[in-house]
């Protein structure tokens, strides 16, 4: 293709432009040391904005590493408590079988954690799903909860090699075993989604003498076999009492399930041996 000379012109004319205008700074910077110290400080100046760009970019591009390691961090955490917790319980233990019980506990801690990643994430019916990036091969089976730091996501129910099927906490079929306060003062019922806004759930069975302060923390109850126990889940907000018997608690849940990325899935070590005695029927 031929190019017409009317653009060999315009180069020209540019270069040309930029020859001079190289001049002209050099004449300027030459011409004294104020107009030197000048041009040199806002050479500086444009110097350190494209450091700063460049500096700026290399960061986010590090995002997605340090959010892995944070989350990686996090799994620790939840493990060494689980195992802080029952190293209490040892030094509490009375009796000699309780200690041996507690030291066998620590030595297969009752809660394992695997991290995973979420690549598919429903909100938009009630009947909601999660995809992880976690299968099989990563030791991860049917009925093995999912967590995060700050709540409960779901339950796996199917697990192919590489990705597992999470039935999302987001769901009006799931439900978890929860508690209002810690330690030995709680009263525990039944948190669930209602379907509606994904911020809120609520904690049903309540008894209805039971006041439920607006600001109280609701954890899980311990008394699953999919998650552990004081998890944060929600803020109590407001209360009443259903058909005269109950009392409902609406709670803001901590986690924002529109922005989850990173979860752990949890082992229960002794899962299969709690679910045979809670079968068990005693004949008399």
């Amino acid at each position: 293709m031929r190019i017409p000379p009317s653009l060999y012109h315009l180069i020209g004319r540019v270069l040309l432009f930029i020859a001079i205008e190289a001049i002209c700074v050099a004449m300027v910077i030459n011409s004294g040391t104020i107009q030197q110290y000048k041009v040199v400080g806002e050479l500086r100046n444009l110097q350190s904005i494209f450091w700063r760009a460049g500096n700026s970019m290399r960061e986010y591009s590090m995002l997605r590493q340090i959010n892995k390691e944070v989350s990686l961090q996090n799994m620790h955490l939840l493990d060494e408590n689980t195992r802080l917790r029952e190293q209490i319980e040892t030094l509490t233990s009375s009796s000699v079988t309780d200690s041996l019980a507690a030291t066998y506990s620590q030595e297969h801690p009752h809660f394992e954690y695997n991290w995973a990643k979420v690549i598919k994430n429903t909100l938009n019916s009630q009947h909601n799903f999660i995809i992880l990036n976690k299968g099989s091969k990563d030791g991860i089976m049917v009925d093995m909860g999912v967590i995060t730091p700050t709540g409960v996501i779901g339950i796996v129910r199917a697990v192919g090699r590489h990705n597992a099927y999470v039935l999302s906490f987001l769901n009006n079929k799931q439900q978890i075993s929860a508690k209002i306060g810690k330690g030995d003062s709680f009263t525990f019922g039944q948190l669930a989604w209602d379907g509606k806004d994904m911020r809120y759930a609520y904690l049903n069975e309540i008894p209805q003498h039971v006041d439920a302060i607006p600001g109280d923390t609701i954890y899980t109850s311990g008394y699953s076999s999919f998650f552990p126990p004081d998890i944060p889940l929600g803020i109590a907000q407001e209360s009443k009492v259903v058909n005269g018997m109950h009392r409902s608690v609406k709670v803001k849940l901590l986690q924002d399930f529109s922005r989850l990325n990173n979860v752990f899935v949890v082992k229960n070590n002794y899962h299969k041996e709690t679910d045979s005695l809670s079968t068990f029927t005693a004949v008399e």
